[in-house]
C-alpha cells in the first residue's frame, strides 16, 4: 500500500495541475509565468487547507473525499476557486484562459456526475493535463499520459475507486483535453 500512497500523492491534480500550468506559461506566455504560479499555488492551498480541515474535524474519512457524499463542497470550492483564478490571469486576454475553462468545465461535468458515480478525479486531471501538454510540450504530455496506468493501479489498489470509477474519470479527462486542443 505505502507504494501506492506514493503514487497517487506524486500524481495529485495538485502536482499534475501545477506541471501544467507551468508548461503552459512558459510555452504560451513567459511573463505570465511568476503571476500564474503565485495563483495556483493559492488556489491549491485554499483547497488544502479546506480538505485538511474536513478531514482533521472528522467530516471526511480520507484527505481524497472519498465518500460520494463529501464531493459537493469540495466542487463548489473548486469552481469558485477556478473562477478566480481565470480571472486573476486576465479572463478572456489571458493566454490560458481557454484551458481554465476547459478544466473548470471538466470539474463542472464531474461534479454533474457526482450523483451517479464518483469519478476519479486524480485520473481525470492527469488525462487532460496529459493531453493538454502534448500541444504544449509533447514530451511532457506523453509520461503524464504513460503514467495514467500506474495512478490506475494505485487508485484501485487503495481502494478508493472501482474500475468503473477509474475509466470513467479517465474518459472525462480525454475528452476534456481533446477539446481543449480543438478549440
Amino acid at each position: 500500500m505505502p507504494v501506492a500512497r506514493w503514487i497517487s500523492l506524486l500524481l495529485h491534480p495538485f502536482a499534475v495541475f501545477i506541471a501544467l500550468v507551468l508548461v503552459a506559461a512558459w510555452r504560451l506566455d513567459p511573463a505570465s509565468l511568476p503571476r500564474a504560479l503565485a495563483g495556483m499555488v493559492f488556489v491549491v492551498a485554499v483547497v488544502w487547507m479546506f480538505v485538511w480541515r474536513r478531514w482533521r474535524s472528522g467530516r471526511w474519512s480520507t484527505v481524497d473525499a472519498s465518500n460520494r457524499q463529501e464531493r459537493p463542497l469540495l466542487y463548489g470550492l473548486a469552481l469558485l476557486l477556478a473562477a478566480g483564478y481565470w480571472w486573476w490571469l486576465g479572463g478572456a486576454a489571458s493566454a490560458m484562459s481557454t484551458g481554465v475553462l476547459a478544466a473548470t468545465a471538466m470539474i463542472c461535468v464531474a461534479g454533474l456526475a457526482n450523483r451517479w458515480i464518483k469519478l476519479s478525479l486524480h485520473m481525470a486531471s492527469l488525462a487532460f493535463a496529459g493531453i493538454a501538454m502534448l500541444a504544449l510540450w509533447w514530451p511532457g504530455g506523453a509520461v503524464l499520459l504513460l503514467l495514467a496506468p500506474l495512478l490506475a493501479w494505485s487508485r484501485l489498489r487503495m481502494g478508493r475507486h472501482t474500475g468503473a470509477e477509474v475509466a470513467g474519470g479517465m474518459a472525462l479527462g480525454v475528452l476534456a483535453g481533446a477539446t481543449l486542443l480543438f478549440l
